[in-house]
């Protein structure tokens, strides 16, 4: 009779839970396992290496960082209108074909630094709005910090950087042995890329193509930039017209083929 009882009991107790009491009972704990999915889907998402960057340069030193951009204006003299839109219209490029992390470093020269400035800019590119997804970021914070934070002072840099007078002296050699000598090649990019916007009429201490021609460059010191790729803009300018010859040019091919990995030299009219 006991085995009975225990037997009825059993069964009255599984009888309790109806068919809508299991219903909601699984409904419940699949609640439960998408609440805990979301939990750990939004703290990686917070926790994320793609989230973590520098307040100050937005380098993130969890992402690869494929090139790096360093920039040197010569501003030892004014530029034409012309110029300063192929400049601008340039940097616009690099930006647009830049991937994300990737550096640019702006610089100018003048007889104040007697070589290289601070720099004028240096910042990693962020993300913008339009490369993030709505579902793991705010468009709109990730792109007013991508305007604000990146953007819009690059274009500023760019503008102070192409409003110089006219100088004394042109520092062009030591402004790309302070790229050398002060640490300014970015060790994590893969790839660096130099663009020299100058009229490239040496004038210091170093050497000069007032005083000695094309002479002066075939007789500066070597210095190394053998990982960096060198571009040359080369600025025509009416008043230098009879030191910006064919022989001047072949001593700075020669000289920066020499000490880089030259791509080339462009003229740009005045």
């Amino acid at each position: 009779m006991a085995g009975v009882r225990r037997t009825r009991l059993r069964s009255s107790r599984r009888g309790r839970f109806s068919s809508e009491d299991k219903k909601g009972v699984l409904v419940f704990a699949l609640g439960l396992v998408i609440l805990l999915a979301l939990a750990v889907f939004a703290l990686k998402v917070v926790r994320s290496p793609a989230r973590d960057f520098d307040a100050v340069t937005l380098c993130n030193p969890h992402l690869p960082r494929f090139a790096q951009h360093l920039v040197v204006i010569d501003a030892s003299d004014t530029m034409s209108a012309h110029q300063v839109h192929f400049l601008k219209t340039h940097i616009s490029d690099l930006l647009a074909s830049a991937a994300v992390n990737d550096r640019f470093s702006i610089f100018v020269l003048d007889d104040h630094y007697n070589g290289l400035s601070e720099p004028v800019i240096d910042l990693c590119k962020p993300h913008s709005g339009k490369e993030v997804s709505a579902l793991t970021a705010n468009q709109q914070f990730v792109d007013a910090l991508y305007k604000q934070r990146f953007a819009q002072p690059l274009d500023r840099a760019i503008g102070r950087a192409v409003t110089g007078e006219a100088q004394p002296v042109s520092p062009i050699y030591e402004a790309l042995s302070d790229v050398a000598a002060l640490n300014h090649l970015d060790p994590a990019a893969q790839n660096v890329h130099l663009t020299i916007v100058s009229d490239m009429v040496q004038n210091s201490r170093a050497g000069s193509v007032f005083k000695r021609g094309s002479a002066a460059i075939d007789q500066l010191p070597m210095i190394d930039l053998r990982r960096v790729r060198t571009r040359v803009y080369w600025l025509d300018r009416e008043k230098y017209q009879r030191f910006q010859t064919a022989e001047l040019e072949a001593s700075w091919e020669d000289y920066l083929g020499s000490i880089s990995r030259l791509e080339r030299i462009q003229r740009v009219r005045n």
